[in-house]
């Protein structure tokens, strides 16, 4: 364990964390559900305006952790550890409001052609990060699980990328102007991200365990 029973406010803090982060992820499937059956609209605005306040509360909560740590009983190891993982966490819940904000910005209109096949990637990459916060979980606990769930999260990159490549020859063999055909490719790989980001986690996370257990 990272965490002596003394420091029970401190992980306290990280479930904070991790539960408001994913939330932010769960409201990314809703809003990313509205623009592919409707369009850019103005409920598509209060979504992102509901994601971008919990991933700036995420930040918020983070940032907390941060400072409790220095005022904890850890080795420094064992604290730069976490700050790590942290920090690569927080690419998730931040990569989701991006994706958001810049459909919003862009007024980006999926094609059609795609649609099915982006609303898969998005489940995955939903699905990826909660395994991907139980991986954080255990690795901060027992590290009983960690093999399994990096299987886990190694499988849907992996489907994650297929998709991805799957999509963009889509849009490229596809009527679109080059002009569109960009837009498309860039929400495509924006999307992908997330799931990039949750292997980087899973990684360091591995590597943590490691150390722990040598």
């Amino acid at each position: 364990m990272f965490f002596h029973s003394r420091n029970r406010e401190l992980m306290e803090k990280l479930e904070e964390y991790f539960k408001i982060s994913l939330e932010v992820l769960d409201e990314f499937v809703k809003a990313m559900r509205h623009v592919m059956e409707n369009k850019v609209d103005e409920h598509f605005e209060v979504m992102s305006r509901l994601i971008h306040s919990k991933e700036s509360n995420a930040d918020d909560i983070r940032r907390e952790i941060e400072h409790m740590m220095y005022a904890r009983s850890l080795l420094p190891e064992s604290r730069g550890d976490i700050l790590e993982i942290l920090e690569l966490l927080d690419r998730v819940p931040n990569q989701a409001d991006s994706v958001v904000n810049m459909m919003l910005v862009q007024g980006t209109k999926l094609d059609d052609s795609i649609k099915a096949d982006v609303k898969e990637l998005v489940e995955i990459s939903h699905e990826t990060f909660c395994w991907t916060l139980e991986a954080a979980r255990d690795c901060l606990s027992h590290g009983r699980r960690l093999k399994e769930l990096s299987r886990l999260i190694d499988n849907n990159e992996s489907a994650g990328d297929r998709l991805e490549m799957k999509m963009i020859r889509t849009v490229f063999s596809s009527g679109l102007d080059l002009a569109e055909k960009l837009v498309q490719k860039e929400c495509i790989v924006e999307v992908g991200l997330i799931c990039n980001h949750c292997e980087r986690v899973k990684d360091r996370l591995v590597i943590a365990g490691i150390k722990r257990h040598t």
